[in-house]
């Protein structure tokens, strides 16, 4: 039975979507609002296509409960014009679930009672999705919904990468370990991947750098299983991103708390919402304006290296983790959009076996694209990651297994 999924995948500053058709994974319409939230250079807007065509639409987005009402005012144009058919369930990407869930969920009161409860821990993410989720219900009272969790991919991170060297009584009393996220985009890298080159994911060894315009994360995957990821029990460590540090000396933390009388909140809202880019930058919080500007502004180079560098920093731990990848790959908005970035990073890798082909990676990569130079022992690639067919896959076995006659 053909059922259609209306995929929501939620960044911290823009929100994905696909009408999907399954389980021939048709992509009906879709599109992404971009720089939602985000005081930038450019204007907020949605990309959509549709059977209709490909179009741009300006729109104001301050939050992504407006962009999402922009988004269904497209589809319900498109379902009047005749080119997009009904929806039979909502699909979500949900960042973390703490200790609840483990697989894909059907939303209904429990679980949702449960997931209120997380909010804290990816405060970036899970109000966004919550707040969609609560519109969906509104709005589509007898169309279900079901969950599709970030997390479940970095399970099999290893008990001496995933736990923090602090009191034991503490952890266990909190679960505090490594979490680990985008993991969905991970997992679809690994497959995509893999199948581009006709190798098996139980035969390699890869780095992953999802490198968004919101969020970002590098993992480490070996022989078809993520064993560290960038990202830690909440998506504040790693790398630096488009409003969150990254990896910060706590003693900062406690230092600028104990000086201004920051309470937890205050402080929470400082790391999550007005630090990484934005805080370095000041002017945006998009690495694309901070790239435009590299060579002639002092603060905006300043904030583009301090990005590479972390990403460089964590490509260097992973391939001695792996004992050196067979596959280094770039994916999600910056990974895919910016040449310049890829080249940056992958200067001075060639110690690991990485080296990237100038020539090949001039261009902004939209498909599967190998950027390998000639003698790398490590391929070098970008493949656009696509989180909403891995979440329309995950979806549809527990709709298709709920719905069973």
């Amino acid at each position: 039975m053909d059922t259609n999924i209306l995929v929501i995948n939620c960044g911290s500053s823009s929100l994905k979507y696909r009408l999907i058709r399954m389980p021939d994974e048709k992509e009906l319409a879709g599109g992404e609002a971009v720089r939602v939230g985000v005081t930038g250079k450019e204007p907020s807007a949605i990309k959509h296509f549709s059977a209709a065509g490909k179009r741009t639409v300006a729109a104001q987005m301050p939050n992504h409960s407006e962009a999402f009402r922009a988004v269904i005012s497209l589809l319900k144009q498109d379902a009047e014009n005749g080119s997009a058919p009904q929806i039979d369930c909502f699909a979500h990407r949900y960042v973390h679930p703490g200790a609840y869930f483990t697989k894909t969920a059907l939303l209904d009161r429990a679980a949702l009672t449960k997931l209120k409860k997380t909010v804290s821990l990816a405060p970036v993410h899970n109000g966004i999705s919550l707040g969609l989720i609560a519109m969906c219900q509104k709005e589509f009272k007898n169309i279900p919904q079901y969950a599709v969790f970030d997390t479940a991919f970095h399970k099999t991170i290893p008990k001496e990468l995933s736990s923090y060297a602090i009191d034991a009584a503490t952890v266990k009393k909190y679960s505090l370990k490594k979490i680990g996220f985008h993991g969905i985009s991970h997992r679809y890298i690994m497959e995509e991947a893999c199948r581009f080159l006709g190798k098996e994911p139980s035969t390699q060894k890869i780095i992953s750098c999802h490198l968004g315009s919101g969020g970002s994360s590098v993992c480490a995957i070996k022989h078809g299983m993520s064993i560290n990821n960038s990202m830690g029990f909440t998506p504040l460590e790693g790398l630096m991103m488009n409003t969150r540090c990254g990896d910060l000396d706590i003693g900062v933390l406690f230092n600028v708390m104990a000086s201004n009388g920051l309470t937890p909140e205050q402080a929470e809202n400082l790391l999550n919402f007005k630090s990484g880019i934005l805080g370095v930058f000041s002017a945006s919080a998009d690495m694309r304006d901070v790239a435009k500007l590299s060579k002639e502004d002092e603060k905006a180079k300043i904030t583009f290296d301090m990005y590479v560098r972390r990403v460089r920093k964590y490509i260097g731990f992973y391939s001695l983790l792996l004992k050196k990848a067979d596959m280094l790959v770039f994916t999600d908005t910056l990974g895919v959009e910016m040449p310049e970035l890829r080249a940056s990073v992958c200067e001075g890798l060639e110690c690991f076996g990485i080296k990237l082909d100038p020539k090949k990676n001039e261009a902004s990569a939209y498909s599967n694209t190998d950027l390998t130079l000639a003698g790398s022992e490590t391929k070098v690639l970008v493949i656009p990651t696509n989180e909403e067919i891995m979440i329309a896959r995950e979806s549809y076995k527990e709709f298709r297994h709920d719905n069973r006659s």
